[in-house]
């Protein structure tokens, strides 16, 4: 599942906020936010505690029943605008809306949009145009726009992708695990291949060894290399006997893989050496590594250096490299 992007999972907030709405003929929502955090939300609906037109039933409009005509509906609506209500909200507890932005489901008719200036927001983002039967009083609530000090007003609808995720996300239970759940706790076993999808992940998987001293006979395969920064460790390379520094290493085995042949190498590290083999296959490169008795911790080294050094050869060559550790015995941590 993408990510919602920010404009769009905040309407996607203000659209919820609407469900609150106490009004049958436009539900509206708003969000207040400021450095991407929520400050405050409001919903269209009547004063603390008074009766909603929802209350009467779900085609009920309190100014249709009286028959109060549109140019007069200000006068007789019971509810208060969504913006007003979030910006009277956000007052209420002491809470700065200066700087601000507002996401709200109808764009604000002139009232709010006095408000919200008043009130130091700077953005507004809509869903829908307001719209009503007077046409020039529309058109004069636009040009009011430019005196807002409004840095955006824009509008803003949710795609059919981020909605399409809504609606998988939605239905109950919303957090009900998606990916297959992982062992509680799993042990390596003797003489057993495993296969890991970065260095990372088995030296992690080798802090839960609990209850053993060392594993034997054991392989470890690496599907990708994935460590982009040196380790800082002191290695040392021969190569058919000649010590290499690191630069001059990688340019001799993107040398000898570029003409498909298989590389040798004994990387030194304290007074251990460990053959490396670099072979050529058809799907990419595998780094093979032998070692006898070796500790945890020299081996965390050896691993993710080497790891380090098939990442900078796989990008250069643009092939993947796979690490293939056979172990004669791994003494761990304890």
């Amino acid at each position: 599942m993408n990510r919602a992007p920010w404009h769009e999972y905040f309407m996607l907030l203000a659209k919820m906020v609407a469900l609150r709405s106490g009004c049958n003929s436009r539900p509206s929502g708003a969000v207040i936010v400021k450095d991407k955090r929520i400050l405050a939300t409001g919903y269209n609906g009547p004063m603390p505690g008074a009766w909603h037109c929802t209350d009467r039933g779900p085609g009920y409009c309190f100014r249709r029943e009286k028959g109060i005509p549109d140019i007069d509906k200000y006068n007789f609506c019971r509810a208060t605008h969504a913006e007003a209500n979030a910006i009277a909200q956000a007052a209420r507890f002491g809470i700065s809306v200066e700087g601000a932005d507002l996401y709200c489901t109808l764009a604000p008719c002139y009232v709010c949009l006095k408000l919200i200036a008043s009130a130091g927001i700077k953005a507004v983002y809509y869903e829908y145009d307001y719209g009503s039967r007077d046409f020039e009083r529309d058109a004069f609530w636009k040009e009011a726009i430019k005196e807002a000090g409004l840095v955006e007003f824009r509008q803003i609808r949710v795609s059919e992708e981020v909605l399409r995720q809504v609606q998988e996300i939605l239905p109950y239970p919303t957090s009900k695990r998606r990916l297959p759940p992982t062992e509680f706790l799993e042990k390596f076993e003797n003489g057993e291949t495993y296969r890991l999808p970065a260095a990372e992940v088995l030296k992690n998987k080798l802090r839960y060894q609990t209850g053993l001293d060392s594993l034997s006979e054991i392989r470890f395969i690496i599907e990708r290399a994935t460590t982009e920064k040196l380790p800082e460790e002191n290695f040392s390379f021969l190569l058919a006997g000649e010590r290499l520094g690191f630069s001059p290493l990688c340019e001799e085995i993107y040398e000898a893989l570029s003409r498909d042949e298989r590389k040798e190498l004994v990387l030194k590290i304290d007074a251990l050496e460990v053959p490396v083999s670099f072979i050529r296959e058809a799907e990419g490169v595998r780094l093979l590594v032998h070692l006898p008795k070796i500790d945890q911790k020299h081996f965390e080294k050896v691993l993710f250096f080497l790891d380090h050094l098939a990442y900078q050869l796989s990008h250069r060559l643009t092939l993947p490299f796979k690490l293939e550790f056979r172990l004669k015995a791994l003494l761990l941590k304890t």
